[in-house]
Parts: structure tokens; sequence; C-alpha cells
């Protein structure tokens, strides 16, 4: 997720499809950047908790992409 991510047109579709909030765009930089959870949660001013919880919500945001963009590819051979 992190290396295609890294990818800026992937990046931008990803962010412009899915609709993350600041803090979730931050957080997703910061991973981007091998941040460690716990300066994420000292820069943000949240739990490590909380970024964690962010962090799975990202994972599962980038999962549902993929489905999304594996059947557009797929609508269109058929």
């Amino acid at each position: 997720m992190i290396e295609k991510l890294k990818i800026k047109a992937i990046y931008d579709d990803f962010v412009n499809k899915v609709h993350l909030n600041e803090e979730q765009k931050r957080i997703l930089n910061m991973m981007l950047n091998k941040d460690k959870i716990v300066k994420m949660s000292l820069e943000i001013g949240v739990s490590e908790r909380t970024i964690k919880y962010e962090i799975k919500k990202i994972k599962n945001l980038y999962n549902n992409y993929l489905q999304m963009e594996i059947t557009k590819m797929i609508s269109l051979i058929n």
C-alpha cells in the first residue's frame, strides 16, 4: 500500500476519490514518510490508539478504493 501511494498519480486519485479528512491525510503523509506511531501521536496531539485506529481506517479505505478500481476495469472489459 505505502509503496503504491508514493506514486503521485495514485496518491492524488486515492485522496480525491476517498475524501479523507485533514487528520487522515496528515496521518497518511506521515505513514508515507515512515514516521512511527509515537511521533504521529505527539505531532497530531491524539493518542497512539487513535492513530492506530485511523491507520486501520485508511487501510480499509485503500482496500475499498482498489476494489472499486478493479470493478471499473472489469466493467470496461465486459
